[in-house]
């Protein structure tokens, strides 16, 4: 079976687009960030890794591309995957209630204008959109949400307390397939 690392945890759109190009033909290596997604494909602990490279919104992934630019990596493949980004919290939250929402930079970007409507939701960058859904679900407090997709919502036991909050409905990522 293929191991493909992504940026992320399961339920990331990275693992997301890997289940598009392999469908359930690929074992997922979670990565904490993107210097760990290249470095596992520069060591061959994995065969590929799939990585965001350029948003509808937000135009080029600065860290996945300045990396990809670093070193002769093969482009496999490429492939746009819509991104349709929540807003969830735990089972019970209110939106009146939050005080704050965690997310990957890139996706608090592309909610700009949500959040810039509500000023009173203090921005906290976490890992990626899919483990900072999963991190409010485990700490529990209802007045702390996080941005990513239905997808991660429903594997962590998140409730969804805004739907399509990105500033474009037709929001959309182009992730690449990469190799040596």
């Amino acid at each position: 079976m293929t191991r493909v690392a992504i940026q992320g945890v399961i339920g990331s759109y990275s693992e997301e687009a890997v289940r598009e190009i392999f469908g359930d033909d690929a074992t997922i290596v979670e990565c904490r960030d993107f210097d760990a997604t290249f470095a596992a494909v520069d060591r061959g602990t994995v065969d590929n890794a799939v990585i965001p490279v350029e948003n509808k919104i937000v135009g080029p992934i600065s860290g996945a591309v300045d990396l990809l630019k670093s070193k002769d990596y093969t482009v496999l493949e490429k492939m746009p995957l819509k991104v349709r980004h929540v807003l969830a919290g735990i089972r019970g939250a209110k939106f009146n209630e939050l005080v704050s929402v965690r997310s990957h930079v890139e996706a608090l970007k592309q909610c700009r204008r949500f959040l810039t409507a509500n000023p009173n939701l203090m921005q906290v960058v976490g890992a990626d959109t899919a483990s900072s859904i999963r991190r409010i679900v485990d700490e529990g407090d209802p007045t702390r949400a996080a941005i990513g997709s239905r997808r991660a919502a429903d594997l962590y036991g998140a409730e969804i307390i805004r739907e399509n909050i990105a500033d474009d409905i037709d929001n959309w990522t182009v992730f690449y397939l990469i190799g040596n």
